[in-house]
């Protein structure tokens, strides 16, 4: 379908109110400057532009008065308030805006209260946005200017500016109303976050992000430089079939380039916390994490719950809230079907920070916190929380190697590691664009990286690439082809065709721990010329530091380091790599030298009595038997020469050495 967007031009927004030039008339425009608190959006200036610079010293707050008509935006004949506004402070500036008080400046700022109940400061009522018409008298006889001239001053409102709430657009999709955010500085697919509103907050379609800052927050400039995102804020989504309306706009800005479609969060107060969840029942996979505050409304059943059984879920309530009970027994009743969710309860709603200062408001309102002062002492802010996810939970490493003028080898596919709601975290094979790589990048031994662009997703593949040279320096492995389930073998770590002295190697040997254990430490070769210093290991590696001594410096290329696995209960090909080899001769940098692989089967013996893998039965095979003789199931080493106790009761014994050599002359 299609998606048609409607843009409202509000008449109140005027990004720059104020014409550049001085006004010729004594009639002085001024604007209104707006700010969406966190309660609310209020008038909290007003900006007369002098035309010319003013320093009279003894313009106050008494210098001005000041009276306000509010009527609706969608109603011009419905008026809120018609009454005066109380004037807290006056001072110049040189700036049309508020905070930068100078003794000469071309703009008179008129401020009011930050923070008031039914004294006209507010910019909406009753789930209405509202239209603010001003007038302004001057109580003196003269405004005097810096360059002495004076006049008796009127005042005509040019319009209204609110920083914030200025960058968000309204449009329409097949009739659901819609407010949106775009962050149009910062590059590439970013994140969404999807804000619902609460119950009788979506009379027009302007209130929803008027009402508290849930809507607006995300785009305040401190947390756009933490976290570029975008903002959709739908106005009385609650049904299923709006959520795929919802969808559908989202949907277009994934389709547009706008929208990270791992990155997206959904979040709502009250009704809006219940149409986060009308959301998740009928989008469970959409989301990144979601936080419904004070939600009326949940899972609805175990089926829906199990649908979100991986999504990162954070939910607040207040103790005070007339909807605690509500919440607190929905996740009692859901919360053990879900792997990665928390509910914080707060024991009242109060703001510390200018402009409320301490005040406390009333319980059913734990967004205004949640959404702009809590930090909960492990997961930080909401917004840190919510920014913190994606379903994108890991990219595969690449390592490549390649000779010194040979054009590395990329592989067209990487493991991405992608979070489902329902079933968890798995690893999907995503095409991959690599960068383009040039020549000079390879031309000569060492390591550089590569980045590329990741089929849906928006974070960026790394391949490692080491350049080796080309005389095919590199590590040697060898060991045995075949083993058997349980058994030990050893492998031998070398070099070979290294032409030069080396100090000191760091390298690393990779194993599938699925099939292979390391036993024990490595062992070297010849502790008089070669000796191990430092080891890491971790399942499926051992990282190795060695040095060189004494004759070994120059002549690198022997075999130094014995390793001991075992093969475990499983059948088939398994290999052992060397990876990340690094070696030094202590005058330049390091260099990076070829690898080496193993390939090592772990076969159950085909031919009965077959222990030493060489396809026939013979002395060798009675002689390992023999060699165990007297060990039980009680001996620690069961596991390795339990294959020999032939008849299976439990100890090798006379029986199992004549059952042996009745294979033997059998063959």
């Amino acid at each position: 379908m299609t998606i048609y967007l409607t843009l409202f031009i509000m008449a109140f927004s005027f990004p720059s109110a104020f014409a550049d030039e001085a006004s010729t008339d004594s009639a002085l425009p001024f604007i209104l400057q707006n700010k969406n608190f966190a309660f609310e959006e209020r008038t909290d200036a007003l900006i007369i532009d002098a035309g010319k610079n003013v320093s009279d010293s003894s313009l106050s707050k008494d210098s001005f008065d000041v009276h306000v008509k509010l009527t609706r935006k969608v109603n011009a004949d419905h008026v809120v308030y018609d009454d005066k506004r109380v004037v807290t402070d006056v001072y110049i500036s040189q700036e049309n805006t508020t905070g930068s008080p100078v003794d000469t400046g071309r703009y008179i700022v008129v401020d009011f209260a930050d923070v008031g109940w039914g004294d006209g400061g507010t910019a909406i009522d009753g789930g209405y946005t509202l239209d603010a018409q001003y007038t302004v008298t001057f109580k003196g006889d003269k405004l005097n200017y810096a360059d002495g001239s004076a006049i008796a001053p009127t005042f005509v409102q040019k319009g209204v500016v609110s920083p914030v709430l200025d960058q968000y657009k309204y449009a329409n999709h097949d009739g659901l109303d819609y407010s949106y955010f775009y962050n149009e500085e910062a590059e590439g697919p970013l994140p969404l976050v999807v804000f619902f509103h609460g119950g009788g907050q979506g009379n027009d379609i302007y209130t929803p992000i008027r009402f508290s800052n849930g809507g607006t927050v995300w785009a305040n400039p401190e947390n756009q430089e933490k976290y570029p995102t975008h903002v959709l804020a739908p106005r009385n989504a609650t049904t299923e079939a709006s959520m795929h309306k919802v969808k559908a706009v989202i949907d277009q800005m994934i389709a547009d380039g706008k929208v990270d479609k791992n990155r997206i969060y959904i979040t709502g107060f009250s009704m809006g916390g219940g149409s986060t969840w009308t959301f998740l029942r009928t989008y469970p996979e959409l989301a990144a994490a979601a936080a419904p505050l004070c939600p009326a409304g949940g899972p609805q059943s175990v089926e829906n719950a199990k649908k979100v059984a991986n999504l990162p879920l954070w939910t607040f309530v207040d103790e005070e809230d007339f909807l605690y009970n509500s919440v607190v027994n929905t996740d009692k009743t859901y919360s053990p079907y879900w792997n990665d969710s928390l509910l914080t309860t707060i024991p009242f709603n109060q703001l510390m920070d200018p402009p409320y200062n301490g005040h406390r408001f009333d319980g059913h309102s734990v967004w205004l916190p949640v959404y702009n002062e809590y930090t909960h002492p492990e997961r930080g802010m909401l917004i840190d929380w919510l920014f913190s996810h994606s379903k994108v939970r890991g990219i595969a490493d690449v390592e490549v190697t390649t000779e010194a003028k040979v054009a590395p080898v990329l592989p067209a596919t990487v493991a991405v590691e992608i979070n489902s709601s329902a079933t968890g975290v798995a690893a999907e094979d995503r095409p991959v664009v690599w960068e383009a790589i040039s020549p000079q990048r390879y031309a000569a031994p060492g390591v550089f990286e590569v980045s590329g662009t990741i089929e849906g997703v928006s974070e960026k593949a790394k391949a490692t690439v080491t350049v080796v040279s080309s005389t095919a320096s590199s590590a040697t492995l060898t060991g045995p082809a075949r083993v058997q389930p349980g058994q030990q073998f050893e492998v031998v770590y070398g070099l070979k065709n290294v032409n030069q002295k080396v100090y000191a190697q760091d390298f690393t040997i990779v194993y599938d721990a699925d099939k292979l254990e390391l036993v024990g430490s490595p062992a070297t070769v010849n502790d008089k010329l070669f000796n191990v210093v430092g080891t890491d290991a971790k399942a499926g590696s051992i990282r190795i530091l060695g040095v060189h001594l004494s004759d070994s410096v120059d002549q690198p290329n022997q075999n130094l380091v014995k390793l001991v696995f075992r093969a475990k209960n499983v059948a088939g090909v398994t290999d052992i790599k060397v990876m990340e080899l690094l070696v030094s001769d202590a005058d330049g940098p390091d260099t990076a030298l070829g690898g080496d692989t193993h390939v090592v089967e772990i076969r159950t013996p085909s031919v009965p009595g077959d222990f030493n893998n060489d396809d026939k039965v013979t002395v060798g095979d009675l002689a390992l038997v023999a060699k165990a003789y007297g060990k039980t199931s009680a001996s620690d080493d069961w596991d390795q020469v339990k294959a020999y106790d032939i008849n299976k009761d439990g100890v090798i014994d006379i029986e199992d050495l004549v059952a042996m050599a009745r294979l033997v002359l059998g063959n």
